[in-house]
């Protein structure tokens, strides 16, 4: 049997993205290894199809340690590298595997902030569609396949318990604060009149920046769950509304439908949700996007970007509910 390692090794949502290329490797009849960094392993745990999963810490990754953990990476007949870093080079450097490494398309993404590069560049990437398309090389050609990441029946149950039917998840964070739409109160309000039940999940970091104040029916369970927990929440959810952030990309990955409100950001660099996932709301004003990760500041200091009425996210997001 072929051996293939996988390597990922952050963030969270571009792990719960890389996801997409193991189920087409295992029902290939690949033996799968897939390499990322602690505690990302805890996404793989339930996962039948993986042989291995392989989680140093940081460190030991890092200087001349790097070549003593390279020793422990042999007899791979492919390497498929996902990250395409400085670290991921210097660990299949000298590995005797075919190496296949995903096309980033980083100059053309940082072009796109540009407003005139943005009429010359195709607005048709997808970081998915990277990702499996180096699967072309070990002769898999089918390039459809999306993020999946296996929660049991028994987490599901457990995590959602004591939940209400009908629930909405609504992610408020990201990482950088021109990602963060500010009026997910309003949006809360509307969908409860509408008769749903509103479920806030993310970390206890999100909850501390979040200054709205939510409608006592709101479920926050911010800081409170794991990342298989939060995903076992997702999974239950009739629809999710995030951010440009991880909490949509574990929605895809369990297979609800996501509505992803884009700020800074934009869906060219490659984190949109195809049309069978979902849909994303984008106001389209003429400097976004304003930075590939969104983490710089504001040049009209207004946010504009994220000035979408919740009454239209509400509309818009209700529609992919099947």
């Amino acid at each position: 049997m072929k051996k293939v390692l996988v390597i990922r090794f952050s963030s969270l949502g571009d792990i719960i993205l890389s996801t997409a290329v193991v189920r087409p490797l295992y029902e290939a009849g690949f033996s799968v290894d897939f390499l990322t960094l602690k505690p990302f392993d805890q996404i793989f745990i339930k996962d039948y199809r993986l042989r291995n999963i392989i989680s140093p810490d940081k460190k030991e990754l890092k200087g001349f340690s790097i070549i003593k953990y390279r020793e422990k990476l042999k007899d791979y007949t492919y390497i498929i590298d996902l990250h395409k870093n400085l670290r991921s080079y210097s660990l299949t450097l000298f590995n005797s595997g075919k190496k296949v490494r995903y096309k980033k398309n980083s100059i053309k993404r940082r072009a796109y902030t540009y407003p005139f590069f943005r009429k010359l560049i195709k607005n048709d990437f997808n970081v998915v569609k990277a990702y499996t398309d180096t699967l072309k090389k070990l002769g898999i050609k089918n390039s459809n396949y999306r993020p999946e990441v296996v929660i049991t029946e028994e987490e599901k149950e457990k995590a959602t318990y004591y939940l209400p039917e009908k629930y909405i998840v609504i992610g408020t964070g990201a990482r950088y604060e021109n990602k963060i739409y500010r009026r997910y109160d309003r949006v809360s309000e509307i969908l409860i009149k509408k008769g749903f039940n509103v479920v806030l999940v993310g970390s206890l970091e999100d909850k501390k920046i979040d200054r709205n104040i939510y409608p006592e029916k709101v479920i926050d369970l911010r800081g409170k769950l794991t990342v298989r927990e939060s995903l076992a929440v997702i999974s239950k959810a009739c629809l999710t509304i995030s951010n440009d952030s991880a909490i949509a990309h574990m929605s895809r990955a369990v297979g609800t439908p996501v509505s992803v409100v884009f700020g800074a950001t934009h869906p060219y660099f490659g984190f949109a949700p195809f049309k069978d996932e979902g849909i994303y709301l984008i106001k389209g004003v003429s400097c976004q996007p304003c930075d590939i990760h969104g983490k710089k500041t504001c040049k009209r200091k207004s946010n504009e970007c994220l000035d979408i009425s919740p009454e239209i996210i509400v509309d818009k997001s209700l529609s992919v509910i099947k």
